[in-house]
């Protein structure tokens, strides 16, 4: 039998004391990292749309952020200086003062937004974000977009997802929960009057209102703007499903495409 040598046994026990050490250590969790807490929101879109009173301007004092998808960008020019975002509670127009947002803030894109020194406002009761108020015309002060030489210092950019699903709703149920969020209406259709007629007036750069129906008659506006990359293509003639923005002006609701992939019109129509 061959036994260690007192050089050896000295080894052994340091190793033996080495595993005790080590299996007894506590182990603390890592702090988070900084990007880690820039996308760790405050507080939901559904509490800060909640703060809103329509007509009015709230000024966001508290340091809060909220951490959204983007929804809706300007891509296709349907949507102008304007990005759509949303969570999983709701869904909020940002005003912001820069053209090619696509590029840095393309539709998928995660993003954490520090709201402090923001303002909350509307236009025709959608409710909006911005910089500002602007009344010089006291009559009708307006929102002021978020300038661009602000975008880096409000918006942390994430990944970028590759998919967003749309919310199933039926037209007759959309109401103010649905403002800025992503929908999907199945089963409807141009009416026969806005039926493979151009989507808006791509000469003049004037927005036009198509309407779209259920096969039940019930009717949403589907409004797109003359700068809009298709608003010279024609509104296809069947039947099939719709994804857009829901959006309203006073008591009409609206959807806004983000471009004509956003139309599966293949099917037969209603009888």
């Amino acid at each position: 039998m061959i036994y260690p040598t007192i050089f050896q046994k000295r080894i052994m026990w340091g190793l033996l004391l080495i595993c005790q050490f080590y299996s007894c250590e506590k182990v603390y969790d890592a702090p988070p990292t900084e990007l880690e807490a820039a996308f760790s929101a405050d507080i939901s879109i559904k509490d800060l749309r909640a703060k809103h009173v329509m007509g009015k301007f709230e000024q966001i004092n508290e340091a809060k952020s909220i951490v959204a998808v983007v929804v809706a960008d300007d891509a296709s020019d349907n949507f102008y200086k304007t990005l759509v975002v949303q969570d999983s509670t709701g869904g909020i127009t940002l005003r912001m003062d820069g053209i090619k947002l696509c590029a840095d803030y393309p539709v998928g894109r995660k993003l954490s937004i520090n709201l402090k020194g923001l303002w909350l406002g509307d236009y025709g009761k959608l409710i909006q974000l911005g910089a500002g108020v602007d009344v010089s015309d006291p009559a009708n002060p307006s929102l002021v977009s978020i300038p661009q030489t602000l975008f880096d210092q409000i918006i942390r950019k994430g990944e970028i997802l590759h998919t967003i699903p749309a919310i199933k709703v039926s037209i007759t149920a959309l109401n103010n929960n649905y403002q800025s969020r992503l929908v999907q209406l199945d089963s409807v259709e141009f009416v026969p009057l806005d039926s493979a007629k151009v989507f808006a007036d791509f000469a003049n750069k004037l927005s036009v209102n198509r309407t779209l129906r259920s096969c039940n008659n019930n009717t949403i506006i589907l409004r797109t703007s003359g700068y809009a990359s298709f608003a010279n293509s024609k509104t296809p003639s069947g039947n099939g499903a719709v994804t857009g923005i829901y959006s309203v002006f006073g008591t009409t609701k609206q959807l806004v495409i983000r471009d004509e992939l956003d139309l599966h019109l293949n099917k037969a129509r209603c009888k």
